[in-house]
């Protein structure tokens, strides 16, 4: 059997369990597998072609509380990481101003793409 990018997406990101009915979102799966893409330095395919993928890998999400999940997925090493640091907003929604870029741009974290 060949390996595929998805496949070792897979391999090194996600961590199953199958005692839950928790699990992963298809935009948090996504944006998980742009940050593993980031930081090997891999180009991502699009994520209509993601979802396919995941599907010819044998995963389907499942319908909780209105929202699709792939079931039993947790996220897991460097681009689990990157992925929570860099999906934080940089201000709450209590606050009453949006920040201006030039302030966004001191508290940004250098990336390394």
């Amino acid at each position: 059997m060949t390996d595929t990018q998805i496949s070792s997406f897979v391999r090194d990101c996600v961590v199953f369990e199958d005692d839950t009915e928790n699990g992963l979102d298809f935009d948090t799966f996504y944006g998980l597998y742009i940050s593993w893409c980031v930081l090997g330095r891999k180009i991502p395919i699009p994520d209509s072609a993601f979802k396919t993928a995941l599907e010819l890998e044998g995963f389907r999400p499942i319908k909780v509380n209105g929202r699709r999940i792939y079931p039993g997925m947790s996220m897991v090493g460097a681009a689990a990481r990157d992925y929570v640091v860099n999906s934080v907003p940089l201000w709450s929604e209590s606050e009453t101003t949006v920040p201006v870029l030039s302030d966004i741009a001191e508290e940004a974290v250098p990336s390394i793409a």
